[in-house]
């Protein structure tokens, strides 16, 4: 008898075929990698019992003077608050929108070729979907809608007043932006500033309504020195990021008299997605179009085993419903992304265990993600338009689940040296798996790598540690599979065999 290790090391790959990935995890969902150990993923629960309108595409949480939590939501149709536990419809009068079924519109091609009233054919077109820009002003919430143009505040008025009822635009504050933030400087920022797609301003210090460039004052505006338009800025240590079609561009305090400076930070490494880039406080990383990147002073592309399953199965012309968020807590960065027929909703997940450096794959339907801070948990939005914080509860507590459960799956595991069949009579799980039931481990079993698939069933965890499990293979994919009920962790499984003939 031997006992033989059969888990594989921490980590779903998923570039190449099962066969040259064996020995590896291939599939999943619902489960990460914590510490070398396989675990499921926390759950989720509605911050709110019913939906808002518009799928989720934009969230903002902070503290306002009085130390109450204040939540920005951004749907495709309007603009929501929750402040002192009342969710408070905000939207701006004249706001434009995102709503349109059909963001593609209709007919294309040639004259004639395609009906009218039909929508337009996705090849070779990509949907520009509108994307949202939060920020905090002190105590004041502060936003852009791409699609909109405008600057707008709320004020919650945590000093004895009411908080607003809507949004306002800010007073002078240029139109036609892409978007917008607060530099650590106090100096409201417009990007792809009054429809010039290279035009970045920013107001008088400490003054969001004075916006005029004066000798007697800090407002000002520059261009952005490399081809391209202009997107959206995410600030990064003393800098703000400035994010072009094209590439990156690093926004920097000088001070008197110019205040600021813009200069090219990288290129060919743009965001698929306004939503994709996530700040970790270290680094910024992002979704690219065909790779995914990180600055931290340089830009560099991150090696990525899932690249294939992103990649592949990415649905471009609906690319711009990509998402990224962190997840403190757990040293991770998600990132959605819309596949097959979904064009509008990301239906696919990502996370990369930027400590580990390993990955994990699944399906959820979110839209956008932010991470723990004014809120205890993490916070993200659905296509439905409900808001959930995550990592709260189990999964069997988490609406709209129907019937995921978490599962991890190898490719081909070559059981001793691959030359005999060998036979299988117990597993051996190790002492964390153990203790913790839920876990469910199925086997298929293959005599030559390209031979039938044989199914050798489903074994539980017995309180022994020891569980019967007899069958006989060259190699064996092995299914870990666990409750929704209930917590676990697997680490270290073996197998007691026994060597066969080469029959």
């Amino acid at each position: 008898m031997a006992l033989f290790p059969i888990t594989p090391p921490a980590g779903i790959v998923t570039n190449g075929t099962d066969y040259a990935n064996k020995g590896r995890w291939v599939d999943g969902d619902l489960v990460r990698f914590e510490n070398g150990y396989l675990k499921p993923i926390g759950g989720w629960e509605k911050l709110r019992g019913t939906a808002l309108d518009g799928a989720i595409i934009g969230l903002y949480g902070y503290k306002d003077n009085a130390g109450n939590n204040v939540l920005g939501v951004g749907t495709r149709e309007k603009v929501y608050v929750l402040y002192d536990n009342t969710w408070t419809d905000i939207t701006p009068a004249g706001f434009v929108n995102d709503a349109s079924d059909d963001p593609l519109g209709f007919g294309a091609y040639t004259y004639g070729s395609e009906d009218y009233g039909d929508a337009r054919s996705q090849s070779g077109l990509v949907l520009q979907a509108g994307y949202f820009s939060f920020d905090n002003w002190g105590e004041d919430l502060i936003f852009t809608f791409s699609k909109d143009g405008k600057i707008y505040k709320w004020q919650p008025d945590s000093s004895g007043g009411s908080p607003d009822t809507i949004a306002t635009a800010v007073t002078n504050a240029p139109t036609g932006n892409l978007s917008t933030l607060v530099t650590n400087e106090r100096h409201l920022v417009a990007i792809g500033s009054s429809d010039d797609p290279r035009k970045v301003a920013w107001s008088n210090r400490e003054d969001r309504n004075n916006w005029t460039s004066k000798a007697t004052n800090t407002a000002g505006d520059l261009q952005i020195p490399t081809g391209g338009r202009a997107l959206f800025g995410v600030k990064y240590r003393s800098d703000v990021i400035i994010f072009s079609d094209t590439g990156i561009n690093r926004m920097f305090y000088a001070g008197s008299p110019f205040v600021y400076g813009i200069a090219d930070a990288g290129t060919n490494c743009k965001s698929i997605s306004p939503r994709t880039v996530v700040s970790t406080g270290n680094f910024l990383a992002w979704m690219g179009e065909n790779a995914f990147y990180i600055y931290d002073g340089s830009v560099r592309e991150l090696p990525c085993e899932v690249h294939d399953y992103v990649f592949d199965n990415i649905n471009v012309a609906g690319r711009a419903a990509s998402w990224g968020g962190h997840n403190s807590n757990f040293n991770e960065i998600w990132w959605g992304f819309p596949s097959g027929d979904s064009q509008y909703t990301s239906n696919k997940y990502v996370i990369w265990n930027y400590n580990s450096n390993v990955w994990s794959i699944g399906s959820m339907d979110r839209g956008f993600w932010i991470d723990q801070g004014a809120f205890t948990y993490p916070i993200a939005g659905d296509s439905l338009g409900f808001v959930y914080e995550h990592e709260s509860t189990t999964l069997n507590n988490s609406p709209n689940l129907n019937s995921q459960v978490p599962f991890c799956e190898t490719g081909p595991i070559q059981i001793g040296n691959g030359d005999n069949y060998v036979q299988c009579n117990q597993i051996l799980p190790d002492e964390e798996a153990n203790s913790l039931p839920g876990v469910t481990l199925s086997f298929k079993g293959r005599f030559t790598p390209l031979g039938p698939v044989t199914d050798f069933g489903s074994f539980t965890f017995e309180n022994d540690g020891y569980t019967d499990a007899r069958f006989t293979a060259r190699q064996v994919q092995m299914t870990v599979t666990g409750s929704t009920t209930q917590d676990f962790q697997v680490g270290n499984i073996r197998l007691d065999v026994k060597q066969r003939g080469k029959r």
